[in-house]
């Protein structure tokens, strides 16, 4: 349909050069032709506005569906996103709580061996040997139980540790997989620019259909329509586009969603 409109307007276009080719003839000449070129333009704008509008339709109804996609997409999007915090959290809250009991357990063993490690060095440097020995007899008899409470905490933390690389390792296998429709949606952008300029162009060329119109300008009024069906058209191939990137994003949240653990 959108193939034959093109053709018509296309003829549309040639009504119009005549017209404007008019002015070069003499005063008589140009008065006839003028007349052709305002009746040709006139029969030919009931074509005309019939593929605009079906046009127009037709834009509409595409924005729609891409809007459905969007929002489907990020419907999605942000149960991921949600899902994404809750990987391994109730693992890692309490490998967590088990690393923190562990230092609270051990605290005033570790201290008590500190402070007496510290006195001993005071008393060396006294020269109070008898004081020192003491001390370090004191120390090293702690030194398996502190040697053991290391232990447990350096396990309690290494596995703490391990859970969150896991966690984290699950999470970017989901980001990546979403990586692609981030660039996507960066086209999507550049694109919806394209169209509001488009929209731009089309709002001033209505103002003077409209004004072409009220003064009974049949010319002017078929070419700012052929003008307006251009922008609608550029439009219609930029919505194309942005369906099929939508398309492509939704099928990239899906892909991401599929990766989150279970």
């Amino acid at each position: 349909m959108f193939k034959c409109l093109s053709h018509r307007l296309l003829s549309l276009l040639l009504v119009a050069v005549i017209a404007l080719s008019a002015l070069s003839l003499p005063p008589a000449g140009r008065a006839a032709a003028a007349d052709n070129g305002w009746s040709a333009a006139l029969s030919s704008m009931d074509v005309l506005y019939d593929g605009y509008t079906a046009l127009e339709t037709a834009n509409k109804i595409e924005k729609q569906a891409i809007q459905s996609l969007r929002k489907d997409s990020e419907a999605r999007l942000k149960t991921i996103h949600t899902a994404l915090t809750q990987i391994d959290k109730t693992k890692i809250a309490r490998l967590a709580a088990d690393s923190t009991a562990s230092q609270n357990k051990h605290a005033a063993l570790l201290k008590q061996y500190s402070d007496l490690g510290k006195q001993a060095a005071e008393a060396r440097k006294r020269k109070d040997k008898k004081s020192a020995d003491m001390l370090d007899l004191k120390r090293n008899q702690l030194k398996p139980s502190v040697d053991a409470a290391k232990s447990e905490i350096k396990r309690t933390k290494e596995a703490l540790a391990s859970a969150k690389k896991q966690a984290a390792a699950k999470a970017k296998m989901v980001r990546d997989a979403l990586a692609p429709a981030t660039a996507l949606k960066k086209q999507v952008t550049e694109e919806n620019k394209s169209i509001a300029a488009a929209n731009k162009t089309r709002a001033a060329s209505y103002k003077r259909y409209r004004a072409a119109v009220k003064s009974g300008g049949a010319i002017t009024a078929a070419a700012e329509l052929t003008l307006m069906y251009a922008q609608l058209d550029k439009i219609h191939l930029s919505q194309q586009k942005i369906y099929s990137w939508e398309k492509q994003i939704l099928a990239a949240v899906q892909a991401a969603a599929a990766k989150l653990p279970v």
